[in-house]
């Protein structure tokens, strides 16, 4: 007898357990007692409430997705102009080699060369003057204090004086921002 009256109680344990398992674990709500309702105030109040955080949750996120749309358009061309930025610093060598060329002692510049250097100057200004358009500008970091979040330093060299310290002495590339975004940080020759 002591043994059906275990194997009874196993018997309820297990109807208990799958009950449990079939509810998610979760402890299965009371019915509430129908007598014990809200005064209709009480129920107008907390609707009303509901309402007011409903509303002020969807303007929050109309703001968000506004903001977050404005912040697409203004960076959306990043990643064209990043790609850019090796073109405009093979530009701006081709110029500087023009230059230099030209000024060396005994370097004859005929008319065709001359035209072409006009040519690219032209396209480069023409070019750059579109992505500032577009929000791109220089890094001024040259004779400014060393700063990490605008500059990367590639070298230090000593100062040629004592206010030369930790400030940029050289650019090694020049260094690009998008609106506030940094594209691409600016190489630079520090004084120590």
């Amino acid at each position: 007898m002591g043994k059906n009256k275990n194997e009874k109680e196993e018997k309820i344990d297990n109807k208990e357990v799958e009950q449990e398992e079939t509810q998610g674990g979760a402890p299965v709500a009371e019915p509430e007692d129908p007598q014990v309702e809200a005064s209709p105030e009480e129920r107008i109040a907390e609707l009303n409430d509901k309402y007011l955080r409903l509303y002020s949750d969807f303007d929050n996120f109309r703001r968000r997705a506004s903001r977050e749309k404005l912040d697409m358009i203004k960076t959306a061309s990043s990643d064209v102009i990043s790609s850019l930025l090796p073109v405009i610093d093979d530009m701006e060598r081709a110029i500087q080699a023009f230059t230099k060329a030209s000024e060396a002692e005994g370097a004859g510049v005929d008319d065709t060369q001359k035209a072409l250097f006009e040519g690219v100057e032209l396209v480069y200004n023409k070019l750059m003057n579109v992505l500032r358009q577009q929000g791109l500008a220089e890094c001024e970091v040259l004779g400014q204090p060393f700063h990490e979040d605008r500059a990367e330093a590639v070298a230090q060299i000593p100062a040629p004086d004592e206010s030369g310290k930790g400030v940029v002495l050289d650019v090694v590339q020049k260094g690009y921002t998008l609106g506030d975004k940094v594209l691409r940080f600016a190489k630079v020759v520090v004084g120590c």
